[in-house]
């Protein structure tokens, strides 16, 4: 799942990044599920939904976008 989100965030990065530049984007089964300022806002948008069937990125040009790796289960915990 979370290939087939990041693939299709690599497919559309350019416009992706050019109209929501900096903002957070949530993809689940490649297709977008919002847009946000803030990434605990992204995670809390989708805290119904099993971690791992989901991705959470920050919307960044080719070559700027290095990779976080969270562990869901922290960002949840927080939430509950």
């Amino acid at each position: 799942m979370l290939t087939t989100d990041f693939d299709y965030y690599t497919a559309h990065q350019a416009e992706i990044v050019e109209k929501h530049l900096g903002e957070y984007v949530v993809i689940k089964d490649a297709r977008v599920l919002g847009y946000y300022k803030e990434e605990m806002a992204a995670f809390s948008s989708m805290k119904e939904e099993i971690p791992g069937t989901f991705m959470v990125k920050k919307c960044k040009p080719k070559g700027e976008d290095i990779e976080t790796y969270y562990n869901h289960a922290v960002v949840y915990q927080c939430l509950i």
